[in-house]
């Protein structure tokens, strides 16, 4: 039978399980302490002798740069309570979150130049990606949006990028532009959403996948063979290395890297990106292997929910997202004049 306190559990418990740990202080007291478990020691190092203890890594904070996540070593005899943690922090649901505060969210998880225009942002990355070479056109730009407009056209000029605003499809951003004259143009995308406790489930840690917070001569290597461009290479470093806290997701295959994927983290959301496996790779669950590699680095930093941009006419990505647990969120387009 097991324990009533749930050490037996822990014993058995695989690593990178999310525990509740109560631990009885020196002073009698009690106190709660929540982290990933890495495995079962012994006190002093052995295999045959002394107290066992639960080793668990605590949480990195991603405001400090350079945090490292705590190592706790608890002797199970203090131990009062021990539970089975959901795999992230909980939160409200993903709808809770309007649109024009997850599109700002995001704006730096994606992005090389930006200044603002009010509430909406100017972007520019010498033409890679529409996302980052478009005004993020959402809340109020301070001007008159026939102004606006002119001024997104002067920025993509100086820029040498082609005028473009992203706007929340149906918003009442997307009408004043239309009204100005503007018509869409590029593909429209669906933004889908998820609670990272959901997504990750009771799912193990799948061993293939390593993530590193550095950019890599491979990781890049693979991520071109996706996106092949005529951009200047230094350029799109500066878009994917980006701002912190960000994180590369890999796996690879004799010393190949075959499947990517990029994450980024704000106001307590994983923004994912640049999925991608090598077409000789496909259907082994590598896609989904690297993303949710990410939702575990991320719950390890306090976030709670996650997203991604899926093109609108992408039915087969749609719908493996959808067996993961992703929701449509809202839809987004671009407009030019």
């Amino acid at each position: 039978m097991q324990p009533a306190n749930g050490t037996e559990g822990l014993r058995t418990a695989g690593p990178g399980e999310r525990w509740v740990l109560r631990v009885r202080q020196t002073d009698g007291s009690a106190s709660d302490l929540v982290g990933w478990l890495v495995g079962i020691d012994r006190n002093d190092g052995s295999d045959g002798a002394g107290e066992e203890v639960a080793v668990v890594d605590g949480a990195v904070d991603p405001a400090v740069a350079g945090d490292e996540a705590p190592r706790w070593r608890v002797p199970l005899t203090d131990v009062v309570v021990a539970r089975r943690a959901p795999a992230a922090r909980g939160g409200p649901d993903v709808g809770r979150t309007p649109p024009d505060v997850l599109e700002r969210l995001g704006v730096e998880a994606w992005a090389v130049e930006l200044e603002p225009l009010g509430d909406w942002t100017l972007r520019a990355a010498s033409g890679f990606t529409g996302r980052a070479n478009s005004c993020l056109a959402v809340g109020d730009p301070g001007l008159p949006v026939p102004e606006a407009a002119a001024a997104i056209e002067a920025y993509a000029a100086a820029h040498g990028i082609a005028p473009m605003a992203q706007v929340v499809t149906g918003s009442d951003e997307d009408a004043a532009l239309r009204a100005a004259g503007w018509a869409e143009t590029y593909v429209a995308t669906d933004v889908l959403a998820t609670r990272l406790a959901d997504l990750l489930g009771d799912r193990p840690a799948d061993p293939r996948v390593g993530v590193d917070e550095e950019l890599t001569d491979a990781w890049r290597a693979a991520f071109d063979a996706y996106r092949s461009s005529d951009v200047d290479p230094a350029v799109v470093t500066r878009l994917l290395d980006g701002r912190r806290p960000r994180a590369f997701a890999r796996v690879e295959v004799d010393g190949e890297v075959v499947a990517v994927a990029r994450g980024h983290l704000s106001g307590g959301w994983l923004g994912v990106a640049g999925v991608w496996t090598r077409p000789e790779h496909r259907r082994q669950g590598l896609g989904t292997a690297v993303v949710l590699a990410l939702a575990g680095w991320a719950a390890r930093r306090g976030a709670r929910w996650c997203y991604l941009q899926v093109e609108t006419a992408n039915g087969p990505a749609h719908g493996a997202y959808a067996a993961l647990g992703f929701v449509h969120h809202h839809r987004y387009h671009y407009l030019a004049p």
